[in-house]
């Protein structure tokens, strides 16, 4: 009897191993995929007012910035350090802290695994007489460095003397999450790439961008990058700000 229960036990679990493999199997395609994406926007629907709602408790402003990140950080340090006696005080002191090598190497690989979500972005500037506009451009990144993002432009395009005073912002359409990154502390310059030195890069990060350009296009195309000196990440869950050491 030992034995046949043993048995019946080792048959349970190969049957429980392999029906999951197989579910795993089928979840990635129709019909199950479509019923599980339905279960997905049933709940969204369900919750996003209550998520939205408490995600704007997320954001406390300051003198037009947005601190609820530093918050627990100014309280410490105002307790802590006497010779910081204002608010003001304890924001320039922790702008000026260096974060940890480890903090910071966190940060930027789950910086890099947001930014490989969107290969558009709206990008805002401004004339000589302060005059905005904006356009959606698409970008890529190149030698591993998720914070700066490199675009083309035709050299004769309106766009470039606009580019070229470096007042600039960039925000990223919402995902289906709901993750968006922004940000207006960044550098926009020329770069000495041509079309060429990104052109593997566009075919790999933005499908269907080389197609979409005629060799004559390409050979006019400047190549700018943006330099993003901190990145604004937020989504129904989390707020949070991305300083990068230069």
């Amino acid at each position: 009897m030992m034995g046949i229960v043993k048995i019946n036990i080792l048959v349970a679990i190969v049957m429980f191993l392999l029906s999951l493999a197989i579910f795993q199997k089928l979840i990635k395609h129709r019909p199950l995929k479509n019923i599980v994406q339905r279960h997905h926007r049933q709940l969204d629907k369900r919750y996003t007012d209550a998520l939205s709602a408490s995600n704007r408790w997320l954001q406390f402003y300051y003198h037009q910035r947005e601190i609820s990140q530093i918050i627990p950080q100014i309280l410490y340090y105002l307790e802590a350090n006497p010779a910081l006696e204002t608010i003001d005080d304890a924001i320039a002191y922790i702008d000026n802290q260096t974060a940890s090598s480890e903090t910071y190497q966190n940060n930027l690989n789950a910086f890099r695994n947001y930014v490989k979500q969107f290969n558009t972005i709206l990008l805002s500037t401004a004339d000589e007489q302060g005059q905005p506009s904006s356009r959606q451009i698409s970008f890529v990144t190149l030698n591993d460095a998720p914070n700066i993002w490199y675009f083309g432009t035709d050299s004769e395009a309106p766009k470039v003397s606009e580019l070229d005073l470096g007042r600039a912002a960039i925000y990223t359409l919402p995902t289906s999450e709901g993750l968006r990154i922004t940000s207006n502390r960044l550098k926009v310059y020329r770069t000495q790439y041509s079309f060429s030195d990104v052109a593997a890069a566009y075919q790999a990060q933005v499908p269907g961008y080389m197609e979409s350009l005629s060799k004559a296009e390409k050979e006019r195309e400047i190549i700018f990058a943006i330099e993003l000196e901190s990145a604004r990440i937020d989504s129904r869950l989390q707020n949070k700000e991305i300083t990068f050491i230069k």
